[in-house]
């Protein structure tokens, strides 16, 4: 068994089932462990009907194989936080169940403490999963965090092909409508994206297939046209881990494009290097 287990979350709930399917889908592909968590913040309710044990089996798909459970005791986001720690992950899968519990992704809850807590990849899952991802929509603002970024995405998944997409802004545009200056801010953000992708450590091949989308507008109008264009069903971010999140795109931020998704969405630190 590969070493650096998948990890997901669960709090029983029916939108949580697609975090957990996505989560045995991983398990699958990568060959790693599956290690399903439970955040246990009231031990008195454990008490009464099925055991957690027994919870887990009725969450699971048929046919899942082995998988362990932890059921780590105290509020979701810190005992789910300190699982991921100690379990050292390939990433967290985590799903959308409901307000301020462990699938929440509005800034300032659940997401946004365990981003900040731990470096490690987390997964948003958003739609049920109907195969692997082929195609995967990665929004960059051209930073070194955005590289590395990009460069964690390759490590995780090497037989993905990848599409950046870089949204630039055209200055007081009611006033830039002369052809001229657009076409030299539009030459100007080309240079910058071929200067970002050849700087990358990736393979040649991975280089070759990889396309880069530069889009003049709002990185959400450019990410969702890509994933639009390219049949997406996962896009990923960089947050720039300062003890919260921070603009990860020119014009917006993480927590905005994770409430406004609809697909699967991956979360990178940048710091974090993901395991081979």
């Amino acid at each position: 068994m590969t070493q650096h287990p998948i990890l997901v979350a669960t709090d029983f709930k029916p939108r949580s089932d697609r975090a957990v399917d996505r989560a045995v889908q991983l398990a699958r592909e990568t060959g790693r462990e599956l290690v399903v968590v439970h955040a246990v913040e009231d031990p008195d309710v454990i008490r009464v009907g099925p055991s957690l044990e027994e919870r887990v089996a009725s969450v699971m798909p048929e046919n899942v194989g082995d998988y362990r459970c932890l059921f780590p005791e105290g509020s979701a986001p810190a005992a789910i936080a300190q699982a991921v720690e100690d379990e050292d992950p390939f990433c967290l899968v985590i799903g959308v169940a409901r307000y301020n519990s462990v699938g929440d992704f509005l800034l300032g809850t659940a997401v946004d403490m365990l981003l900040r807590r731990s470096p490690y990849p987390v997964l948003v899952a958003k739609e049920r999963p109907r195969a692997a991802y082929e195609h995967i929509v990665i929004g960059t603002d051209l930073s070194d965090a955005s590289k590395r970024g990009v460069e964690a995405v390759v490590r995780m998944f090497p037989q993905a092909q990848l599409h950046l997409v870089h949204a630039f802004h055209v200055p007081y545009e009611a006033w830039q409508n002369a052809e001229y200056v657009r076409n030299e801010l539009a030459a100007a953000a080309q240079e910058q994206c071929d200067c970002f992708t050849e700087q990358l450590d990736i393979s040649q091949a991975c280089r070759e297939q990889m396309t880069m989308e530069q889009v003049e507008g709002l990185p959400l109008t450019a990410i969702n046209r890509t994933i639009r264009k390219y049949d997406a069903h996962l896009c990923a971010l960089t947050s720039h881990g300062y003890g919260g999140l921070r603009q990860a795109l020119i014009g917006s931020t993480v927590s905005d494009l994770l409430k406004t998704l609809t697909v699967d969405t991956l979360v990178i630190h940048p710091e974090h290097e993901s395991a081979a």
